[in-house]
C-alpha cells in the first residue's frame, strides 16, 4: 500500500514516529503487525486501519444487520462516529437498567416496538 501511495520508506516511517529498518520488517512480515503499529501506520499514510487489512482475509463476520450498520457508520466523520458509539453505549445502558440484566435490551426494545405499532 505504502508503494501504491507514492510513499517512501522514509516517509512513512517518519510519520509513525519508526526507522526505515522497522517499516521494512513490517512490509517482508519478519515484524507482527500489532493494532499499535496499524493504528501508527494507517496515520503516517492517512488510510484506515482497515485499509491495511487483505480484503479476503478479514475474520469477523457480520450479518445483514451489522454489515447495514457498518455501511452506515462508515460514511460518517469521525468525530461523528465518536459520538454515535457514545450514545449506542448509553443506550444499551439504559436499557439494560429498565430490564436490569444483560441479556434484556432487545426485549425492551422490541417490547417498545411493539407498543408503538
Amino acid at each position: 500500500m505504502r508503494k501504491e501511495r507514492g510513499l517512501t520508506l522514509a516517509a512513512v516511517a517518519d510519520a509513525a514516529g519508526t526507522t526505515k529498518a522497522q517499516i521494512q520488517k513490517l512490509e517482508r512480515g519478519d515484524r507482527r503487525l500489532s493494532l499499535e503499529w496499524m493504528e501508527r501506520l494507517a496515520k503516517a499514510m492517512n488510510v484506515k486501519i482497515t485499509d491495511l487489512l487483505p480484503v479476503n482475509e478479514i475474520a469477523c463476520q457480520h450479518g445483514p444487520a451489522e454489515t447495514e450498520i457498518l455501511k452506515i457508520i462508515r460514511q460518517l466523520p469521525e468525530a461523528d462516529r465518536v459520538v454515535l458509539v457514545q450514545v449506542a453505549k448509553e443506550l444499551m445502558g439504559t436499557l439494560r437498567r429498565i430490564e436490569g440484566s444483560k441479556d434484556a435490551p432487545v426485549r425492551a426494545v422490541r417490547r417498545a416496538g411493539s407498543k408503538a405499532r
